[in-house]
């Protein structure tokens, strides 16, 4: 069993992915909350569908949390505003960062005719005891953008547990159609450390006139 749940400017299109079929709700008509481990739509008050994390292929977020704040916020957008707000966390193990120059890790999953805005952004450096050396700037761009083609940066060279904001960039950069978001650093791979980064991000999928 799988799920899709798209959104429209007056529409959240639900796709059961299994048994192929889409249908269309109200947004006005509908709310999102979590209970006991799933997310449950209601449609004016009565229980509409209650889908565990595992069953929900789009929004591609993993936790509870995530999913239901992302879908909130999907009723609540319509067509004047300036895109979809969405948020995603992902940790970024300790071997990934080690091998993030030539091998740059998802953290938002491309979408068809969209192209993905940084607003915001947080990284969490989860310190272990060892500090990175040499490229230590974390990027994230589009994943076929050029290597220094990049939104924002955070250097992950700290010596203590800390959590900062992602420095964004303000000058023009290619932001590619149907790309995923991806972190990854400069020139070469990082080397000596052994935290993981947790990366959280606040972001536009947005067709740019």
């Amino acid at each position: 069993m799988a799920f899709r749940i798209h959104n429209t400017a007056d529409y959240l299109l639900i796709e059961d992915v299994s048994d192929q079929n889409i249908t269309y709700y109200l947004k006005s008509e509908l709310s999102v909350a979590g209970v006991e481990g799933n997310v449950v739509l209601y449609k004016n008050g009565n229980e509409l569908l209650a889908l565990g994390p595992a069953d929900i292929d789009l929004p591609s977020e993993n936790a509870l949390y995530d999913l239901v704040t992302t879908i909130h916020g999907y009723l609540y957008s319509d067509s004047t505003s300036q895109g979809d707000l969405r948020e995603v966390q992902k940790q970024i193990t300790t071997a990934e960062v080690l091998a993030l120059n030539g091998t740059p890790i998802s953290i938002i999953t491309g979408i068809p005719g969209s192209e993905i805005q940084i607003i915001a952004g947080s990284v969490h450096l989860k310190y272990a005891g060892a500090t990175y050396a040499t490229n230590t700037d974390m990027v994230f761009k589009s994943s076929s953008a050029g290597a220094a083609d990049y939104q924002g940066k955070y250097s992950i060279a700290g010596t203590t547990d800390r959590i900062g904001n992602i420095e964004l960039i303000t000058t023009t950069r290619n932001i590619v159609t149907g790309d995923d978001l991806v972190a990854t650093v400069l020139s070469g791979n990082p080397v000596t450390g052994n935290s993981d980064v947790v990366v959280s991000i606040l972001y536009r999928v947005t067709d740019l006139p």
